[in-house]
């Protein structure tokens, strides 16, 4: 076994020393292998980072179409798609036909019911976690956990992890929500399904023990005006023993990559008593094209991966094509056919593995750059440019390195392979053919 390891060490200094024999000439093939492996780990490393934000971004746009009764009333902008106040519903089992829908990718159901928080009126708005599809991307601030309580609107001035009381019962604040521009948006607080479901209970048990329901008036404002735009006093109550909890203000849907809007409406007009209402065609065919683009992104990287692969294949070719003399003496010596092959392999992996190295700073360099000057500007256009997790950052490190020693073993095998099978007098004499 030692003598194993000395042969071994052996070879890998003859093959260090090959290294240096030619130093221009392994300097270049470091430098060709470091701009390969330094723009793969950079460009992956800026669009691992880039898909975060534009993914973020388009999620933050909401809907693609929402369905509501025919009565309802949508606030379009250019930033959401959200729904009006509203007393009119729709059932909440209508989601499963709505998914089944071809070209619908994702439903979320909300309903907006009127209540009173810390004794004034407010718009509760109840969703799905699970399903959301314009909530929780706008939490800017959050505790810990899965969601429970209440997450304000971004024109409250709530605090995170105080208790407010709605309708009576005593919730905690959750999260907040990042400004939105949309009144009805922004001034809402936001709630699970499951949360609605136990509100209800506890006013329901709270009236069976005869305590006193409260007021939906508050007190500084006059008895005639409505507590929240559009609804009565009577109905600016959680606690309503009218409220059904199968029933939904409105459902958002988001396509699914290549459908066309049009279809999708069309199949959604067989619903009867249902009005449809379609987003900003462009936000719609910018996040479908997300996803093709990433991948045109990487397949680009894959073939510039591959013309290196080349490269190293045809310099290493004519490198062996160059020692066929000294490795047919090595050979004549003794030299077994395996131990040359392990001489002009390790060669190889030295070169190429320096060059991964070399890159890696190059691409931390290129990335560093990118962070300060487009990664700027995108951060205004509302992109955010967020590192990936250090462990991430950490495996493709470690990739990009054995990626470039594995990239020059494999372009040099075959060469390596060709010389091994001839004979050490056919090496000798091919150096002067």
């Amino acid at each position: 076994m030692a003598h194993r390891r000395h042969d071994l060490w052996l070879l890998i200094r003859l093959a260090a020393q090959n290294v240096g024999r030619r130093r221009l000439r392994a300097i270049f093939l470091s430098a060709a292998v470091m701009l390969g492996v330094g723009i793969a780990f950079a460009s992956f490393v800026a669009g691992w980072a880039l898909r975060d934000g534009m993914t973020t971004s388009f999620s933050r746009m909401g809907a693609d179409l929402v369905v509501v009764p025919r009565a309802t009333l949508v606030n379009i902008t250019s930033s959401l798609l959200t729904v009006q106040p509203t007393d009119e519903t729709l059932p909440a089992d209508l989601a499963q036909r709505i998914a089944a829908i071809p070209g619908v990718g994702q439903v979320a159901p909300q309903r907006i019911v009127p209540a009173l928080v810390q004794g004034n009126a407010a718009n509760l708005i109840a969703f799905d976690p699970a399903r959301d599809l314009s909530v929780l991307t706008w939490l800017v601030e959050r505790q810990p956990g899965p969601v429970e309580g209440l997450i304000a609107g971004g024109g409250l001035a709530a605090r995170l992890g105080e208790s407010v009381s709605v309708c009576g019962m005593p919730m905690r604040i959750y999260g907040r929500l990042g400004k939105t521009g949309v009144g009805p948006f922004d001034d809402s607080y936001f709630l699970s399904f499951g949360a609605l479901a136990d509100m209800v209970s506890f006013c329901r048990t709270a009236d069976a023990r005869g305590a006193p329901r409260p007021t939906a008036k508050p007190p500084d404002k006059p008895q005639d005006e409505p507590p929240v735009a559009g609804m009565s006093h009577a109905e600016a109550n959680v606690c309503s023993p009218d409220l059904a909890l199968d029933r939904v203000s409105a459902f958002l849907l988001q396509l699914s990559p290549g459908a066309k809007a049009d279809e999708v409406k069309f199949a959604l007009a067989r619903i009867p008593d249902v009005k449809i209402v379609e987003s900003n065609t462009v936000i719609t065919s910018s996040r479908q094209a997300l996803s093709t683009l990433l991948i045109g992104i990487a397949a680009f990287t894959a073939f510039q991966l591959i013309a290196l692969l080349i490269l190293v294949s045809l310099l290493f070719s004519a490198i062996v094509q160059e020692r066929y003399r000294e490795v047919g003496l090595l050979r004549a010596m003794g030299a077994k056919p395996n131990q040359v092959m392990t001489i002009i392999l390790t060669e190889a992996a030295i070169i190429t593995g320096l060059g991964g190295l070399a890159g890696l700073g190059f691409g931390a360099a290129m990335l560093l750059m990118f962070a300060r000057s487009l990664g700027f500007y995108f951060g205004l256009l509302g992109v955010p440019f967020s590192w990936p997790p250090l462990a991430v950052l950490q495996i493709s490190a470690v990739l990009a390195i054995s990626f470039s020693a594995i990239l020059g073993l494999v372009g040099a095998f075959l060469p390596a392979w060709r010389a091994r099978r001839m004979t050490p007098y056919a090496l000798i004499q091919a150096e002067g053919r």
